[in-house]
């Protein structure tokens, strides 16, 4: 569920309805929620942060208009 979830906001860009769902889940605690993630997590995000280092980045707007093109075609 959570992941669908992830999906849904992902997809969302209407930016007044992301303010009302950050707003309604904005009381969240998580300081004292544990994180539990798998080997494979574990090694996406040991790649992503090379990625990071190596300079492998793209920005949100050039994102955006490559996801355009691709929903396009």
């Amino acid at each position: 569920m959570k992941y669908n979830l992830i999906d849904k906001l992902i997809s969302i860009r209407d930016v007044s309805l992301l303010e009302k769902i950050d707003h309604l889940i904005g009381n969240v605690d998580v300081s004292k929620s544990v994180f539990k993630i798998s080997d494979g997590q574990k090694q996406m995000l040991s790649g992503s942060e090379k990625d990071i280092i190596e300079g492998k980045l793209i920005s949100n707007e050039d994102l955006n208009e490559e996801e355009d093109r691709w929903l396009n075609e």
